[in-house]
């Protein structure tokens, strides 16, 4: 349990000649009708991950639907119009994070080819560059701003107008915070000096989905005691406190929160515990909540903003000021109490002015995403991926498999029985038949993750699968699959539902997911290749991402197990390069349909006991690991690992429509077969 100090309300009714005359007073002679009030309006963004155009660099075309017309040249427009409306001075602008990944545009500058220049202060950062233009106020880092490194988000910070900051990021073993904790805003409101305080807080979890970058350097404090120790040293400096937060909305009752355990968001419990702050900014979990009003422990409202991600939306929050002492605070009285509205992209046009300032930027990321990297025997599509086996998930399996494989030569893994983890990142990513761009692989794989591996036992890796399958939601013994309705199941923990990066898939062995039975109990014939069951005391080596090993999605047991292969390698990197060396994709190399969803016990397969095989040898030597990103790439083929001997086995699939089979998962009826299975030998 978690407590905070009680202080003295710092709200105030204003006091008018009508009120005291109904409450019976009398009224001071020259008492003015109304006593003097400032208007202040602060519009905020969050999570726009890149977005400065109304383009989709995956489609290679504009966004169309009203709904997703997005980017900060429209944001642009909303701030001068408000601006112009209310007065310059009477308008703060603020960013919530997760500004400097998620498109092409923010990967070419933050990893790519253009990040050197970067570096090297020769460009000054695209996303610096627009919220410069826009005239941004105070940021607040969010967890993806590390993804890229301590170095290149120094660089940003280096080349913003505005204040980046992180009040909970400690420098590592210090309380010493690594960036500015908050900021003081002065304006001048129809003369009169208003201070506007602004505290940054970001979620802890990047001590672990960016460990690599943060390890040894920074620490992440929980967000509601920094904000119990950062509110009152603001409050005493300002007029108005205002939080910038890149947390969402939090599922622990705050009778039960704990610091301790450094929850993910926590939105309700920082309004809650850290009284004195006026208006919340929050994010994260890219939700579009324009308002919301929560009650702190003292019994004073506090007012949350959330703006749709993606610059989506532009939120304009209202804010009466009456006089207190010799400054100012928030008016809550039922006439003038704080209101905020949404600005949506569809709603305004974009500013030509900060269109043209970043159209080299642009227009080089869409050069770059359209540079064709190999020739598809066949169209495959990832629509279908998040229930059943499709070789585009198999295509990263596979990558990432044959990388592990190759670096653990001459080590005490070589022999290791390699497998390896993918989520379905995208639902309408297609390799089509014919020219494949790496636009085409970037829509496939949307994070600028890299590769790992760890050692998991049998045991281990039914649990990880078992806690995957929680994905879907269960359904009566024989009942026919809706994919409409059978996936992203919701939970406490994902009120939600589990969104399809949360669920994985796993290759180099054979197993069925029964979605009748109940989460826990719903991995069934767990083997390998050749039939052989897998052991509780097996050991394998599962090729996976870093968020994932990080402990990304809570999976069980990957954020302790022993890490045996980590060369920071960008795995979507690592998908271009292996497709433009070998210059065609065809599924035959490394389709393999190993898992299967079906409803009843009796729709998966009984095979004759197999025999135990001793380990395949492998066909050819595999070459040495790939060369980092950039760097060119090994062109001779090495063994595909997966099941024992490390050699995924031969299918025979040829075509996206012979390993369509269970293409649907619509289960005609109780007792239906899904699909065959096929047992080969490794």
């Amino acid at each position: 349990m978690i407590t905070a100090d009680r202080r003295p309300t710092r709200r105030l009714v204003p006091v008018t000649a009508l009120s005291l005359l109904l409450a019976g007073g009398a009224v001071p002679a020259g008492a003015a009708v109304e006593d003097e009030t400032l208007d202040l309006t602060l519009l905020a963004t969050t999570d726009v991950h890149g977005h400065v155009y109304n383009w989709d660099y995956f489609a290679d075309g504009p966004y169309e639907d009203s709904e997703d017309i997005l980017g900060l040249t429209r944001v642009a427009s909303v701030v001068q119009d408000v601006r112009a409306a209310q007065g310059e001075e009477s308008v703060v602008v603020l960013d919530n994070g997760d500004a400097i990944q998620g498109t092409p545009l923010t990967y070419y500058y933050g990893m790519g080819d253009g990040a050197d220049d970067v570096l090297s202060g020769a460009l000054t950062h695209p996303m610096a560059q627009a919220f410069n233009h826009i005239g941004y106020d105070a940021q607040v880092v969010g967890n993806h701003e590390y993804n890229y490194g301590l170095e290149m988000l120094a660089a940003y910070d280096e080349d913003l107008d505005a204040p980046l900051l992180g009040a909970n990021v400690l420098e590592a073993g210090t309380d010493e915070p690594y960036h500015e904790p908050y900021t003081l805003i002065e304006r001048t409101i129809d003369g009169e000096q208003v201070t506007v305080g602004v505290i940054g807080l970001v979620t802890p979890g990047v001590r672990y989905w960016d460990k690599q970058h943060v390890e040894g350097v920074l620490d992440f404090q929980d967000m509601v005691t920094a904000a119990q120790r950062w509110v009152p040293v603001v409050e005493a400096q300002a007029d108005v406190v205002v939080v910038l937060a890149h947390t969402g909305e939090g599922n622990v009752a705050n009778e039960d929160y704990d610091p301790a355990l450094l929850p993910e968001d926590v939105i309700n419990n920082i309004a809650y515990f850290a009284p004195g702050i006026d208006v919340l900014v929050a994010g994260h979990s890219h939700e579009d909540v324009p308002q919301q009003v929560y009650t702190n422990i003292e019994g004073d409202p506090v007012l949350m903003t959330q703006p749709s991600s993606w610059a989506r939306s532009v939120t304009e929050t209202s804010l009466t000021l009456v006089p207190e002492g010799d400054g100012w605070q928030v008016d809550w009285s039922q006439a003038n109490a704080p209101t905020a509205v949404a600005h949506y992209g569809s709603e305004t046009e974009e500013d030509p002015a900060l269109a043209e300032a970043l159209r080299e930027e642009h227009e080089t990321t869409v050069d770059y995403v359209n540079t064709p990297v190999a020739q598809s025997v066949t169209e495959l599509p990832a629509a279908t991926s998040r229930y059943e086996d499709t070789p585009i998930i198999d295509f990263i399996n596979h990558v990432q498999a044959q990388t592990v494989d190759a670096a653990l030569e001459g080590t005490e893994y070589a022999d290791a029985t390699v497998i390896s983890q993918a989520s379905p990142f995208s639902r309408t990513a297609v390799f089509p038949e014919g020219e494949v761009t790496i636009r085409d692989i970037a829509s496939l794989y949307i994070y600028e993750n890299t590769l790992r591996a760890v050692e998991l036992t049998g045991a281990q890796l039914q649990d990880y699968l078992e806690y995957s399958a929680r994905y879907f939601a269960q359904v009566a013994e024989g009942a026919e699959f809706d994919p409409e309705t059978g996936t992203n199941a919701a939970y406490p923990d994902r009120p939600d539902g589990v969104p399809d990066y949360n669920y994985d898939v796993v290759s180099g062995l054979e197993y069925y997911i029964d979605i009748s039975q109940p989460v826990g109990e719903r991995i069934v014939d767990l083997s390998y290749p050749d039939g052989t069951p897998v052991g509780d005391d097996d050991v394998f080596v599962m090729a996976l991402n870093n968020y994932r090993q990080s402990g990304g999605g809570a999976f069980p047991h990957v954020a302790e197990a022993p890490v045996v292969y980590d060369e920071l390698l960008e795995i979507r990197q690592l998908l271009i390069d292996r497709a433009s060396e070998r210059g065609v994709i065809d599924p035959v190399d490394f389709a393999a349909e190993n898992w299967w969803l079906v409803t009843a016990a009796d729709q998966v397969p009984v095979d004759p006991t197999p025999q135990p095989t001793e380990p395949a040898e492998p066909t050819q030597e595999p070459t040495t690991a790939p060369t980092p990103t950039g760097a060119p790439s090994p062109t001779a083929d090495v063994p595909a690992p997966g099941g024992p001997g490390g050699r995924l086995p031969e299918t025979g699939a040829g075509t996206t429509a012979g390993l369509a089979g269970t293409a649907l998962l619509l289960l005609v009826g109780a007792g239906a077969v899904l699909a065959t299975r096929r047992r080969v030998q490794g």
